[in-house]
């Protein structure tokens, strides 16, 4: 049992990260042309079959075909891990509450990682003097998240202390999160 949840667990998370990522780099306007971008659309031609269903908003940039694939497979990854652990769900509506909370949760925890990955890509690329397309799309993510603090901050040069301020925002939003999803779970 427990050899089969670790691999449904893999698998779930996999296709959560693929699904997400596609949906951060049409929202982040990641550059189309580079082969991660590419390779990841090819990868989630589901989405693809959803946007019959649920259009593009906001100029292109929110696919709301990836937001509704995102939610069933989080349904499915809590449903399945719940089963194969032998419990029950406690009902719909605790169900649907828990599923945003861990969307909201694992959101907070792909910004971290992202900034984290942007500091050691950029440390990566100043030292190697080369840019692959991996660093571009990391680069390109990151962006978003951290150019309202390089707009607070002044121009220090060299030294960008933007991160530091978005991983102190990151931290508030998920103590926020953590509470809110006591209180909400407590309550259902």
């Amino acid at each position: 049992m427990g050899m089969t949840s670790t691999l449904f667990g893999i698998l779930m998370n996999v296709a959560i990260l693929l699904v997400f990522l596609r949906f951060l780099m049409q929202l982040a306007m990641v550059t189309p042309y580079n082969p991660v971008v590419l390779s990841t659309f090819k990868a989630t031609k589901a989405v693809d079959i959803f946007s019959r269903i649920f259009p593009n908003l906001a100029k292109g940039r929110v696919n709301s075909a990836a937001l509704v694939l995102l939610v069933i497979l989080y349904l499915l990854k809590i449903v399945g891990s719940a089963y194969l652990a032998g419990i029950l769900p406690h009902g719909a509506l605790h169900l649907v509450v828990l599923t945003f909370i861990t969307m909201i949760q694992d959101l907070i925890t792909f910004c971290r990682y992202l900034i984290f990955a942007t500091i050691i890509l950029g440390w990566v690329s100043l030292f190697t003097q080369s840019n692959s397309p991996y660093i571009e799309v990391v680069n390109e993510l990151a962006e978003p998240l951290l150019a309202p603090f390089r707009r607070i901050l002044p121009n220090m040069g060299m030294i960008d202390l933007s991160p530091i301020l978005a991983f102190l925002a990151l931290y508030v939003a998920e103590v926020l999160m953590s509470e809110v999803a006591r209180t909400l779970l407590i309550g259902l």
